[in-house]
């Protein structure tokens, strides 16, 4: 597995905080790990973003996107935080470090933007969850079993459907 490292960090993360479950609240997951959540009326271009500035940490999402979205942003932004905040420089005098999810986060083309998608489809969909949530099902058609899926994790279908294709699931 491409990100066993990622994977391992967002069971951890889950694990630790009691909060390894399907579909879980990943505002009261945030709200235990005392980070601030902020949502904010954005640009359509923005999802959100982490800031980083003397100690303090602020998650901040746009507000007006659907749920399934502000679930995987958010948590897209937790990404940054426990792979990346640590490793650089967070500030230059006294400017927070932000980082921003916009339209070229989904493209994958930035390595920490596609690590910390990476987490928050870990942190999200852990892989055993999904596991023993397959073996549940009783059901064949694929479609179906990524909606069911993608309900279950609160999740969009989009999401589950590139989850279950990175863990290595034919979905036809």
């Amino acid at each position: 597995m491409l990100y066993r490292h990622i994977e391992e960090k967002a069971d951890e993360v889950l694990k630790n905080e009691n909060f390894y479950t399907a579909g879980f609240d990943i505002f009261k997951f945030i709200k235990k790990l005392n980070i601030e959540v902020v949502p904010k009326k954005f640009s359509d271009d923005i999802s959100g973003f982490l800031a980083i500035n003397n100690g303090k940490v602020v998650i901040s999402f746009n507000e007006n996107e659907g749920k399934e979205r502000k679930r995987f942003t958010v948590a897209h932004e937790l990404g940054h935080f426990f792979l990346h905040s640590k490793n650089q420089p967070l500030f230059i005098d006294k400017t927070p470090k932000i980082m921003y999810r916009n339209n070229a986060s989904s493209t994958g083309e930035v390595l920490i933007e596609r690590e910390a998608n990476a987490f928050a489809a870990a942190l999200l969909m852990p892989q055993k969850l999904i596991i023993e949530e397959i073996d549940k099902l009783q059901e064949n058609d694929a479609s179906k079993i990524i909606s069911k899926l993608a309900d279950k994790f609160k999740v969009s279908e989009q999401a589950m459907s590139f989850r279950l294709s990175n863990l290595g699931y034919y979905i036809g």
